[in-house]
C-alpha cells in the first residue's frame, strides 16, 4: 500500500448543540431513570418513617414606657426608643434564654420535649418580631400538637414571670433606698407610691398578645414536596452522572465518536447478535440474518471502495484490541465473498491467539509458520471449507508463535501476500490487533486495504486513536471501520427464510446460487 496522506486523522467538528445533549441523555438515560428511582424511592421511604412535627405559635405585645418616665426607667422596665423595631428585638432576646428556658421547663410536666437541658428546649423554640408591629412571636415544634402549644404558650408565661420577678427585684432595691431616706419630701412619696403600684402587678411591658392553640395538621414531613424534591434531586443527578459519564467513559459507545475522529467511511454496521459464546468468533452458521444481511453490505462497501480495474485484491482485518470481532469480521466477510462466487483464501495471521480452525473446525499440520519459513508451499498448506470448497481456502496458523512480530516481518510475507492473490480474486488476512502488537504491520503494508473493527460497548476511545496513529505514522490509510454491536432495525424475520437456506443448503446448491 503506498503511503496515504494522514489527512484522515483531522477530526471533524463533533456535533454540538441540543442535538447532542438529546443523544447523550437518550444513551445514558438508564442512568438517569435509575438515579430518579433511588432518590424519589427515598424520599417516598423518609416521608413513611420520619416523625411528625407540629407547630404552635404564641405572642408577646410589646409596650414601652415613655421615655421621659425616669422612675419607670430606674427600674428596668422597657422604654420607648426612636426606633420601635429595636424595642421588639430586644424583647425577643430576653425570651430566648436559659434563664427563661429553665423556668418554661418547670410548666411542661409531662412533655417529652422539656426533658433534658435546658438548652435542648431552646432548640424547638423560634423568637421572631412581627414586621411593623408590637408583637414578638414564639413558635414551638413538638411531636404532638398540644405539645407544641404548651411549649410556645411556656415560653410566654415564662418570659413574663421572669421579667416581672427581675423587675421586683430593682423594685425592691430601690424602695429600700428611698425608704432609708430621711425627709425625702412629697417627692420621694410620690416616687413610692407610684413604684408600689408596679410591685402589685407583673410587668407592664409585656402582655400576652396570643394564646397558642394545638394544631391537627403537621408541618414535617410534607409527602407532595419531599417526593417532588427527590425526583427533582434524581434528575439533576442523573443528568449531571449521564454528562460526566458520558466525558469520562473511555469506551466506545456510538458511530459519531469516530467521526469525531477520523475522516474514514463506516463500511458496514453489524448488529448485536448473540448466536456465539463470549470472547469467541461467531461462525456464519450461528449468525443471525441481520448480521449475514450486515456482512453482504461490508462485501459491497468494499467493492465500491476498491479502484477501477480488475484483478486480485487483499484486504488486512484488524482492531484496537482482542475479542472485538475481526476474527468473526474476517470468517463471515470471506465466506459471503466465496458465497457470491469468488475465489478467496483466508489467512490467519494472528500468532498469538488463532481461532479461525476451532471456528470453522478445521486443521492443518503445516499452516502459516511452515508457508513463511519455507517448510511448505502455499498450494499445498490450504485447507478448503467444508462449505464452499474449493472457492474459500483457508491458511490457519498451526500453533501459537512467542516470536509471531519477527516471523511476519520475513520477506516471505510479502511474497505469501503476492502468491495468494495469485491464486485467489480476495485474500483476506486475520490479523492481531495491532494496536496491543505489532506483529502484523509489516502485512498492513503490503495489502491493499486495511479494515478496521471496533465494538461499540467495548473498544475503547484511547487505544482506537492510538492505532489510528500507528497507521498514519507508516504511511497505512484504512478503507474504513466496521462497526459491531450496533443496535438492530428489526428486519430479522425478512431474512429469516434466506438464513435458513444458507444454514441447510450444500455446497452444490451454493455454487450453483451463486452462478445464478
Amino acid at each position: 500500500m503506498s503511503p496515504g496522506s494522514a489527512d484522515w486523522l483531522q477530526p471533524r467538528a463533533e456535533e454540538r448543540g441540543l442535538s447532542g445533549y438529546l443523544r447523550t441523555l437518550r444513551e445514558r438515560l438508564w442512568l438517569v431513570v435509575l438515579a430518579v428511582v433511588v432518590t424519589t424511592g427515598a424520599a417516598v421511604v423518609y416521608v413513611a418513617a420520619a416523625d411528625e412535627v407540629y407547630e404552635a405559635e404564641a405572642g408577646i405585645l410589646v409596650t414601652p414606657v415613655p421615655d421621659d418616665a425616669a422612675v419607670l426607667i430606674s427600674v428596668g422596665l422597657i422604654s420607648r426608643s426612636a426606633d420601635p423595631l429595636r424595642d421588639v428585638e430586644t424583647v425577643a432576646r430576653l425570651i430566648a434564654t436559659d434563664e427563661v428556658a429553665s423556668r418554661a421547663q418547670t410548666m411542661l410536666e409531662g412533655v417529652p420535649e422539656a426533658d433534658g437541658d435546658p438548652e435542648d428546649l431552646l432548640d424547638h423554640v423560634d423568637v421572631e418580631p412581627v414586621a411593623e408591629s408590637n408583637i414578638v412571636s414564639v413558635t414551638a415544634e413538638a411531636s404532638d400538637p398540644t405539645a407544641a402549644a404548651e411549649i410556645a404558650n411556656a415560653f410566654v408565661d415564662a418570659t413574663i414571670a421572669e421579667r416581672t420577678t427581675e423587675l421586683h427585684q430593682r423594685i425592691d432595691e430601690r424602695l429600700a433606698q428611698l425608704q432609708g431616706e430621711q425627709g425625702g419630701g412629697v417627692a420621694i412619696d410620690r416616687e413610692i407610691s407610684q413604684l408600689e403600684l408596679i410591685r402589685a402587678g407583673d410587668d407592664p411591658t409585656l402582655q400576652v398578645a396570643t394564646r397558642a392553640d394545638a394544631r391537627s395538621d403537621a408541618i414535617w414531613p410534607r409527602p407532595a414536596a419531599s417526593i417532588a424534591a427527590g425526583l427533582i434531586a434524581g434528575l439533576v443527578l442523573g443528568i449531571g452522572g449521564a454528562f460526566s459519564y458520558q466525558a469520562l467513559d473511555p469506551r466506545l459507545r456510538r458511530e459519531e465518536q469516530l467521526r469525531a475522529a477520523f475522516r474514514l467511511p463506516i463500511l458496514a454496521r453489524v448488529p448485536k447478535d448473540s448466536g456465539g459464546r463470549s470472547h469467541q468468533p461467531i461462525s456464519p452458521r450461528r449468525l443471525s440474518a441481520p448480521a449475514v444481511e450486515a456482512y453482504r453490505t461490508l462485501r459491497a462497501t468494499l467493492g465500491a471502495t476498491r479502484a477501477s480495474g480488475e484483478g486480485p485484491r487483499s484486504i488486512l482485518i484488524t482492531s484496537p484490541s482482542g475479542s472485538e470481532g475481526k476474527t468473526t469480521t474476517a470468517i463471515n466477510l470471506a465466506e459471503s465473498l466465496a458465497l457470491a462466487g469468488r475465489k478467496v483464501i483466508l489467512i490467519e495471521s494472528d500468532l498469538r491467539k488463532p481461532d479461525v480452525g476451532a471456528t470453522l473446525g478445521l486443521s492443518s499440520d503445516a499452516g502459516l509458520i511452515a508457508v513463511l519459513l519455507g517448510e511448505a508451499r502455499l498450494e499445498d498448506a490450504l485447507v478448503e471449507s467444508p462449505l464452499f470448497g474449493s472457492d474459500l481456502k483457508v491458511l490457519l496458523a498451526e500453533q501459537t508463535a512467542p516470536f509471531a512480530s519477527e516471523i511476519l516481518s520475513l520477506p516471505s510475507s510479502r511474497r505469501l501476500i503476492e502468491d495468494a492473490t495469485e491464486l485467489a480474486d480476495y485474500v483476506i488476512i486475520d490479523s492481531a490487533p495491532l494496536s496491543a502488537v505489532v506483529d502484523a504491520l509489516p502485512l498492513a503494508a503490503a495489502v491493499d486495504q486495511v479494515l478496521l473493527v471496533v465494538l461499540l460497548g467495548r473498544t475503547r476511545v484511547r487505544q482506537t486513536a492510538e492505532l489510528g496513529e500507528l497507521l498514519a505514522e507508516n504511511g497505512i490509510t484504512p478503507a474504513g471501520f466496521a462497526v459491531l454491536g450496533a443496535p438492530r432495525e428489526g428486519r430479522g424475520y425478512y431474512y429469516a427464510r434466506e438464513r435458513k437456506l444458507v444454514r441447510d443448503q450444500a455446497p452444490a446448491d451454493l455454487d450453483a446460487q451463486a452462478a445464478d
